[in-house]
């Protein structure tokens, strides 16, 4: 020991650092941060200065990097392989802000569209106001009569092409009805389609602008079928209480998979928007 060096005990060097003592006792063990000094007691005693080799030791770890990975360019002190790794650290953090941001959003969403099962009968219209919003739809795809999933892979590509863009789009498959089927009732085809968070990572030609405004909205529990007299079910009521849509019909389900893996308790929301508003067509 130095006497000419002021000694902080492992407990002090712990304490000052907020790094706990069995991480420091590691450290020593995997030789990433030695002691200064050891006595021969083996109590273990810090200096100062070594707080720096800490902190870059905690940065490492905190961005992701393997203790082995950082022990070694430690030890090197080779400043161009230390700025290489933190740029690759760099691009995987930016990945990771993406994904974590798409299931914020993702949360969001759920939570906002679940509060409609909680405050709103069944079978009862309510409305709501929608900010605007983009979608990625498919072709029309033909539907059964009491389990209307698609009888081909259209639903599922499209689903696919879009979670590896965003790994987690708002919601899983949703679906829509277009004007000219809404007016010749022809239920036996929907499209498909999904909320989509960053347009601009698709083509434009592929992508539909919903614009913002008040939808008039029904609640229903079918445990995610029978889609297609649901829809029936909706348009009737707006005849008898003189209520008037205008472009295509939404049906969304708000509590799904995500959220409770029982179908039974799927509610899935119909919707579309108010008559009296401009509509922008896509």
């Amino acid at each position: 020991m130095d006497k000419n060096q002021k000694y902080l005990t492992i407990h002090k060097f712990s304490e000052l650092t907020q790094t706990s003592i069995d991480t420091l006792k590691h450290y020593d063990k995997i030789g990433l941060l030695k002691p200064a000094y050891t006595g021969e007691n083996h109590y273990r005693y810090y200096l100062p200065e070594q707080s720096l080799s800490l902190t870059r030791i905690l940065f490492g770890k905190n961005a992701g990097i393997p203790l082995k990975e950082i022990r070694d360019f430690i030890v090197a002190e080779d400043p161009e392989a230390v700025i290489q790794k933190y740029k690759e650290i760099s691009h995987k953090l930016n990945g990771n802000v993406k994904e974590t941001q798409s299931i914020l959003n993702t949360i969001n969403n759920f939570s906002w569209y679940y509060g409609f099962s909680k405050r709103y009968p069944i079978h009862y219209f309510f409305q709501t106001y929608l900010p605007e919003w983009f979608i990625i739809q498919s072709s029309k795809a033909k539907i059964g009569k009491s389990f209307e999933s698609s009888e081909s892979d259209i639903a599922n590509k499209l689903f696919l092409k879009n979670f590896a863009d965003e790994k987690w789009p708002h919601y899983l498959l949703q679906a829509l009805v277009m004007p000219e089927d809404i007016k010749s009732r022809n239920f036996n085809e929907l499209s498909y389609f999904l909320k989509m968070d960053k347009p601009e990572l698709h083509e434009k030609d592929t992508i539909h602008f919903i614009p913002n405004g008040v939808w008039t909205c029904m609640l229903f529990y079918t445990q995610g079928k029978h889609i297609a007299r649901s829809i029936e079910y909706y348009l009737e009521q707006l005849d008898k209480q003189n209520k008037a849509i205008s472009g295509p019909l939404f049906i969304m389900d708000i509590v799904n998979c995500l959220i409770t893996p029982n179908p039974k308790e799927y509610c899935t929301m119909i919707y579309a928007r108010d008559k009296e508003q401009p509509y922008e067509e896509y």
